[in-house]
């Protein structure tokens, strides 16, 4: 009788085991992805160069110091002549497993308007995300796509936007009465009572599949503090007026 019942039992067992519906399974199955890692091409930082020649500590890494010297590994616009300025990156497509190719990289490109409010607090008002170029012929795995910006490119998607700069009335940021913009330039430089235009870079890989890879997970690689040279991976590049 103990037999029939220990037998029961694991037969009861196993046809519930067997019979489990995977579909319901909230633990699904990894599946492929692809990353990317944009850069300047042109590096005006001589200086922090040999910072990571020098292969700093990670704690070293981690300081104000380190993190400021890391903005100034960018490419920036000049203050003047912006007609004739140009900005060129190069981006290249990982795949770990080769299970996925990328066949569209989109550039996005966000606009940031520093300012001060009628209560002379400092803030700063994004003009938007928007797609600055398509790469429809894209390299290989692993292999760099190159691409540029321009200010004039940057001015024709945000020209009509704008900002409440009194709380209450929009204004067009690049017909701004207040805050005329020198002859010559689309973007500004710092300037008493707000900081330089910020440009931020992104993008996102259209895969043959359909699946689209855009930024992921804020809290890791996208606030790594390691230069993109050591990383592999990023998720967006930033430059300004100087």
């Amino acid at each position: 009788m103990k037999k029939t019942l220990i037998y029961s039992l694991s037969l009861a067992i196993f046809l519930l085991v067997g019979c489990r519906d995977e579909s319901l399974n909230p633990n699904k199955a990894w599946e492929p992805g692809v990353h990317a890692l944009g850069s300047f091409v042109k590096v005006t930082n001589l200086s922090f160069l040999a910072n990571i020649a020098a292969k700093k500590t990670d704690a070293e890494k981690a300081t104000e110091q380190y993190l400021s010297l890391k903005k100034d590994y960018a490419d920036y616009f000049g203050r003047t002549d912006q007609a004739n300025q140009k900005i060129d990156f190069k981006i290249r497509w990982v795949s770990l497993d080769n299970q996925l190719t990328v066949s569209k990289i989109d550039i996005f490109v966000e606009m940031q308007e520093s300012y001060t409010d009628p209560d002379g607090n400092p803030k700063v008002a994004s003009l938007g995300n928007k797609v600055v170029k398509s790469i429809s012929t894209v390299a290989a795995n692993r292999q760099w796509n190159t691409f540029s910006i321009t200010p004039d490119e940057i001015y024709n998607l945000f020209k009509d936007a704008t900002v409440k700069y009194n709380k209450t009335t929009d204004v067009k940021v690049f017909e701004n009465p207040a805050r005329p913009r020198p002859a010559g330039a689309r973007l500004q430089g710092s300037r008493t009572g707000a900081t330089a235009d910020i440009i931020k870079v992104t993008w996102a890989l259209t895969t043959s599949t359909g699946l689209v890879f855009k930024t992921w997970n804020e809290d890791s690689i996208c606030n790594d503090p390691t230069p993109p040279s050591e990383a592999n991976a990023n998720c967006r590049l930033s430059l300004d007026v100087r």
